[in-house]
């Protein structure tokens, strides 16, 4: 077993030595893991592809989804340390499918290519999802919530709608005008609105105050 563990340090440490961090593999890295708490449903695919990029990012291997990580040529020295870690990654995102659908998608090529078809397949037309949750906003109110527990709701649903269609970002090389953060106080300011409307009426005081301000 002691053999064994030095064996693979000592290939960990060579991939080191020779491969960007991306195309590592850790220890603690096997074909079992899972990536996100909640398997890919029908329904879900806006929080779970949030979940699988974030553990993705988490270690280093984000780019293999994106695009940006791109497949070597069969002749690089890179191609079958890229090929092993791809089908790592692969592995990891299949696990972290419900076993309902999971099989529609067993013989996926790469990572790229299984990330793609299940973002076009569950991603879908955005507009149903953004309407819902322009609602779900709308109609939010305190109710019997502690102040906690009415922020962190709406909270999630400001993440989904800025993680469905974000905030314009100025695309110029050092914004002069204004725009960009004149565009975030918005947005801020609009937030703030939809906290104030939903709060109950024993903070009523309060939120004149905040108006008042504004």
């Amino acid at each position: 077993m002691a053999e064994n563990s030095a064996i693979a340090d000592e290939r960990q440490g060579a991939e080191r030595q020779i491969f960007p961090k991306i195309l590592q593999l850790h220890g603690s890295d096997h074909p079992g893991m899972i990536l996100a708490s909640t398997p890919l449903t029908s329904t879900n695919y806006l929080t779970w592809s949030c979940s699988i990029k974030r553990a993705l990012r988490a270690k280093t291997k984000l780019g293999f989804i994106d695009g940006n990580c791109i497949k070597p040529s069969i002749t690089d020295d890179k191609y079958e340390q890229w090929m092993k870690v791809d089908s790592m990654v692969t592995t990891w995102i299949l696990n972290s499918i419900s076993k309902d659908i999971v099989q529609a998608y067993t013989y996926a090529k790469t990572s790229r290519n299984l990330w793609l078809d299940l973002e076009q397949r569950y991603g879908g037309c955005n507009g149903p999802l953004l309407y819902q949750l322009q609602r779900s906003i709308t109609s939010l109110s305190q109710g019997n919530l502690s102040l906690a527990d009415y922020y962190t709701k709406l909270k999630m649903l400001w993440d989904e709608l800025i993680e469905l269609k974000p905030t314009p970002q100025c695309t110029c090389n050092g914004c002069t005008c204004g725009a960009r953060q004149a565009v975030a106080e918005l947005a801020l300011f609009t937030q703030l609105l939809q906290f104030l409307m939903g709060l109950s009426d024993d903070f009523d005081n309060v939120r004149q105050q905040i108006l008042a301000r504004n």
